[in-house]
């Protein structure tokens, strides 16, 4: 009855939603209309003809300046660096620049400019950020955004994302943040990304939006979202391979293989990567990651993209260390992991398509579906059999128009995905082997999710826009759940069917003086539900159970920003948030690091500045740097664990929120000489200490990294090799000794047996060449 119950409101929700959708967007389609009426009168039908003459003239005028920039870096690359003036070197870096920027707001299924949503707390990655670099992790390049901060999780390229600190109360994956790649959303329904998909090599940039975005991007976008980039066809424009190889056994082999036809774009890159010793002992691995792209130009009022990714993963997992094993060896495997065989043998592929049609030249529709499966054997203090299916689908609507002559920005979105969850547990018989032993628990289950969102943009003033956005979610959520004792039998049965309903309001204010000057203030709003790993899980134990009431976490965030260009060669962003939590769900380590207890904490804050600044005095010269202080403490959380075997409640007001760091600042300073190719740069991290328990007893102490690198690009005039550009980079170059990440561990364990650190890499050496071809 139960699950009857769930799909008659499943199917009443689709219908009631889609009937809502049907009639907001015949309203959209006849806005033209309404927009274009006053107080008095209608406007003549030679008036609305005039204004969309305007705004396609508007539109136009982007798509020629982009397609005009292109032109001129075409001719100034025909010229080879070594004979190119100093002028020519510096018109050419400021193109790339303008490129960059007008990209930003490409559309990702064509080459329509599409306007950035206003009010927004908005930072990218250049392309230099991963050219010429080993290319090994995300963290290379996404740590020079401020307000962002990754941490090692259980794998290579496996990292956590931090956005104004939320998503670190994980040990692995990424958590509370929506992850996006050209367009394709990566997050499953469960709200799980996982970076292992995403090669550093394949990028052209990574844009990140700071801050509770679920009005934009529905459930779990709880500190904004990520969306990678990768490089079309036209920037590839032949076959380009890449070979890197350096410490601890690391190597990596890839290829891109790109090309513009008339009415198609098509990129194809592969790779494979693979460090044979480990820097932590139990820590080798190898990855491949394959990913086809396709934008194909139907007519000129429609696109298609088609996009397949698949990744194919297999690395050894050390435990975390205590205080004591981490002091005595940072770079030993910790505790069992050797005998548990402790390992990840894990693959996922995602394979989808959006369409875009232009219904008016003021109106465009995009569809969206996805494929996305996801199989996953991991060995721990259990192993871990899980397959998941997602199906994806999303239909936006977006419309640019006038409303008493102001121009007003519309759009409006439905949404629907289900995943199937199907898994089982097995004891770990810990002989070396990784042999299963008896199973110890199975579970099955479902989640949906369907909603819409609407947001209003309206340029009031020349130079004053105001922003109001709307979403609202509807989820699903059904599991079944049997465990069994250690002789095999059934010991306990849990099902249970949660139905959660978020909104998710947001409204923001910009004023833009001139040109290069954006100020802004953001009211936003997210949400996340339970996951399944949360549901599934003993809230004091850790071990395999059932918590059916935890509650979805929800924040409200405030911030009132700057960024502004202070001189030709200064740009500077500033930001002050406050973010408020309710329910923000807190998954702590009970004594293992496979064992996992989730729990409400009923209120917390979040409060902190970002700054990023890009100096360019002269030529060839860069400097950047990255700011983000945070205070985050519990306001109302009383925390509940065992202590002595006994169920204990303990009062947490007024501590900080664990696992968030203080302060993180980056540094670079960088220098290409255009006339020989000669380039590098040097670069810090610093990173404040941090607690890792809700008692604020241990945590991470504070660290600085160094690193150095050094480049040459080579420039051909044959056939056969456009250009090489080679690279030598030194990681950690004074040998820190630092802990890279560590967990949130509950207070039932002693500090002195938390397992707590993943040591970062010690000095590294790395080398390599990426080669244009034909």
């Amino acid at each position: 009855m139960k699950q009857l119950r769930s799909v008659c409101v499943w199917k009443c929700s689709v219908c009631h939603f889609v009937l809502l959708f049907t009639v907001y967007s015949l309203l959209s389609a006849a806005a033209p209309t309404f927009a274009a009426s006053d107080d008095t009168s209608v406007l003549s039908e030679e008036t609305l003809m005039q204004q969309q003459q305007k705004l396609e003239g508007e539109l136009n005028q982007l798509s020629n300046r982009l397609e005009d920039i292109r032109n001129q870096l075409r001719e100034l690359r025909e010229t080879p660096t070594s004979q190119q003036t100093d002028e020519q070197q510096n018109t050419q870096a400021i193109l790339q620049e303008e490129e960059v920027e007008m990209l930003e707001e490409m559309s990702i299924v064509s080459t329509r400019i599409q306007k950035r949503p206003e009010g927004l707390a908005v930072s990218s990655t250049l392309q230099s950020e991963t050219e010429s670099q080993p290319t090994r992790t995300m963290k290379e390049s996404l740590e020079s955004l401020p307000g962002v901060i990754l941490r090692q999780a259980n794998g290579p390229r496996d990292f956590s994302i931090s956005i104004r600190g939320s998503g670190v109360k994980t040990s692995f994956a990424v958590r509370d943040i929506k992850v996006y790649e050209d367009g394709f959303i990566q997050t499953q329904s469960d709200g799980l990304s996982r970076l292992d998909m995403h090669d550093p090599w394949f990028m052209r940039s990574t844009e990140v939006i700071r801050g509770a975005a679920s009005s934009l991007y529905d459930n779990y976008a709880l500190g904004g979202m990520v969306h990678f980039r990768t490089r079309r066809g036209s920037d590839i424009n032949g076959v380009e391979t890449f070979f890197s190889g350096g410490s601890f056994g690391y190597h990596k082999e890839a290829v891109a293989i790109g090309q513009q036809y008339t009415n198609v774009d098509i990129s194809v890159f592969a790779s494979n990567a693979a460090e044979e010793q480990g820097y932590i002992k139990h820590s080798d691995y190898n990855t491949q990651t394959l990913n086809v792209n396709a934008r194909f130009t139907i007519d000129e009022k429609q696109s298609l993209y088609v996009k397949a990714i698949t990744n194919w993963l297999s690395t050894r997992v050390p435990t975390r260390l205590t205080k004591a094993q981490f002091q005595d060896n940072p770079r030993q495997a910790g505790s069992l992991a050797v005998d548990r065989n402790q390992q990840r043998i894990d693959r996922r592929t995602i394979v989808g398509a959006i369409y875009e049609r232009e219904l008016t030249p003021n109106t465009i529709l995009t569809m969206e579906a996805d494929y996305d499966v996801k199989d996953i054997n991991q060995y721990f203090f259990q192993i871990f059999d899980n397959v998941n299916t997602n199906i994806k689908h999303y239909t936006d609507l977006r419309h640019h128009g006038r409303i008493f002559g102001m121009p007003l920005h519309s759009y409006v979105g439905f949404f629907v995905n289900n995943m199937e969850q199907e898994g089982n547990a097995f004891q770990n018989l810990s002989d070396g082997q990784g042999t299963r032993g008896t199973l110890a628990a199975n579970n099955r289950g479902t989640i949906r999710n369907i909603g819409g969102r609407i947001r209003e943009e309206l340029t009031f003033l020349p130079n004053w826009t105001l922003a109001a956005g709307l979403g609202f979610e509807q989820s699903i959520l059904s599991i079944q759940t049997i465990n069994y004792d250690n002789a095999g039998a059934v010991a306990t049965r849990a099902d249970a069917t949660r139905t959660f309903y978020n909104w998710a309001p947001e409204m923001s204010l910009t004023w833009r003086p001139e040109e290069k000057y954006r100020h802004w203030v953001r009211a936003s709003t997210g949400y996340a539900i339970p996951t399944f790993g949360n549901l599934t899980r003993n809230p004091l134990t850790g071990l395999p159970g059932s918590n059916f009431d935890l509650k979805a976490q929800k924040n409200v965030n405030v911030e009132i920003g700057t960024e502004s260009q202070l001189h030709k060669t200064l740009t500077v962003q500033l930001v002050g948030f406050w973010t408020f939590f309710r329910d923000e769900i807190i998954t702590q380590n009970v004594f293992d690091p496979s064992t996992t207890a989730s729990t409400n904490a009923d209120s917390s804050e979040y409060r902190g500045i970002e700054i990023a600044a890009d100096w360019r005095p002269i030529l060839g010269w860069h400097f950047s740097g990255a700011y983000t202080h945070i205070d985050a403490r519990y306001i109302n959380f009383i925390d509940r664990y065992l202590v002595g075997g006994i169920a204990t409640d303990v009062p947490q007001d007024g501590k900080e929120v664990p696992n968030v760091p203080r302060d993180i600042l980056n540094m670079k300073a960088a220098y290409d000489h255009f006339e020989t190719g000669w380039g590098g740069w040097v670069e810090t991290n610093f990173s404040n200490s941090y607690f890792l328990n809700n008692g604020n007893t241990v945590g991470v102490p504070s660290f600085w990294v160094v690193n150095l690198n050094l480049h040459k690009t080579f420039q051909f005039e044959n056939d056969w090799v456009r250009f090489a550009k080679l690279y030598f980079e030194i990681d950690n170059l004074v040998n820190t000794t630092y802990a890279a990440s560590g967990q949130v561990v509950s207070d039932a364990t002693a500090d002195a047996n938390k397992q707590l650190f993943f040591a970062g890499y010690g000095r590294a050496f790395y080398g390599g060449v990426t080669l244009g071809l034909f």
